[in-house]
């Protein structure tokens, strides 16, 4: 960072610090803390800074397998921007915290202004921004990057980054019920009992009934069977990161193109956070997968497809972009606006070429006569 640019620093890190000391008074007087948080050291960078932001999740996900999803935009006009310059995916602490960072250099960070970072957890979203000075696109930093966290052993999680022994918390059982430590599960409490071939329901024993033969369901390509159902792939099923957009990711080039980024974060921040939309999604893979493969290797070898393609989904990527701008906090709330999103497409694919069609046929058979 140049020596004239750091009184303004100073400056700003003062403001900054005056608004943050203000937000947590504020947060302690009324004693609530917001469902995703996010900010950065300093409120202002010069080109080859290191970015340094943290966060707190209010409630994380118990099995830690959602990740924090990065987007850094600008700069900003008029408080927005749709020029995307940094991606990051940042898996939490168990405690909720999370942080990271990013060197501000490169191509895209040219422009000065303001600049906004944006993270989604789930359904959850969050935003801050600070003051980029410029730079002329080299990639030179001075300032070194943290060191890496550590990689735990087997039995090991990661906990304010030192690898601590991995202890299950203890579930809270209701009445007539007791805590066993053999399997970690609350067991009913001594002496009900009940004879070989019954079971307890609702404190009787009656007639164990026969056990049903679990089929595992065949999954097509890009899914996996868990728990008696087809589910999208993922690193912890075996799959790729983050899933494939095979056709879309062949028509844009890159899996880091924003419109490649869009479908993955509708998928894993708007569709699998409800029941509705994961079921969605599984029987979707099922018939995605079956043909997607072969019609990413012809966008690949022709362009000319591609490029068909490319135009074919654009108007797709339009309709799903509004899923990103709503809250669904409810099953009824995720069909409601699933099944809105498809009769748009419907009526984009299909009635409007349909009704420009029988226009054009009426009007070529009037001139003949």
């Amino acid at each position: 960072m140049s020596v004239a640019g750091r009184p303004i620093v100073v400056f700003l890190s003062i403001i900054a610090l005056s608004i943050g000391f203000a937000t947590a008074y504020g947060q302690l007087v009324d004693g609530t803390v917001p469902p995703l948080s996010i900010k950065t050291e300093l409120p202002l960078y010069d080109q080859g800074d290191t970015v340094t932001f943290s966060g707190l999740i209010k409630t994380p996900d118990a099995n830690n397998v959602i990740d924090v999803t990065l987007r850094v935009v600008g700069p900003l006009v008029n408080g927005t921007s749709s020029q995307i310059v940094q991606i990051k995916q940042i898996k939490p602490q168990l405690d909720g915290s999370y942080e990271g960072f990013f060197i501000a250099s490169g191509p895209l960070w040219q422009k000065k202004g303001d600049y906004k970072i944006l993270v989604n957890y789930g359904p959850q979203k969050a935003e801050t921004t600070f003051f980029f000075n410029g730079g002329d696109g080299s990639a030179g930093i001075d300032t070194p990057p943290p060191p890496p966290p550590p990689k735990c052993g087997e039995g090991e999680v990661l906990k304010n980054n030192v690898c601590v022994p991995f202890e299950q918390e203890k579930p809270q059982c209701g009445a007539g019920t007791v805590y066993d430590a053999a399997t970690g599960t609350c067991i009913v409490a001594p002496p009900v009992e009940c004879p070989p071939g019954q079971v307890l329901v609702g404190g009787q024993c009656i007639d164990e009934p026969p056990e049903e033969e679990t089929k595992t369901p065949t999954c097509g390509p890009g899914t996996v069977a868990k728990d008696g159902i087809c589910v999208p792939a993922t690193t912890e099923t075996g799959g790729k990161e983050g899933g494939g957009c095979l056709i879309a990711t062949a028509a844009f080039g890159s899996e880091l193109a924003p419109q490649v980024q869009l479908l993955r974060e509708v998928r894993d921040n708007v569709l699998f956070s409800t029941h509705s939309g994961t079921t969605f999604m599984t029987a979707f893979n099922g018939a995605y997968y079956a043909f997607s493969p072969t019609v990413a290797d012809w966008e690949r070898n022709n362009p000319m497809f591609k490029e068909v393609v490319k135009t074919a989904i654009t108007p797709m990527l339009s309709t799903l972009s509004i899923l990103n701008y709503v809250d669904i906090d409810s099953e009824s709330e995720m069909l409601g606006y699933g099944i809105g999103i498809i009769l748009l497409n419907i009526g984009m694919y299909f009635v409007v070429p349909a009704i420009v069609i029988v226009k054009a046929k009426s009007i070529i058979q009037r001139r003949r006569l």
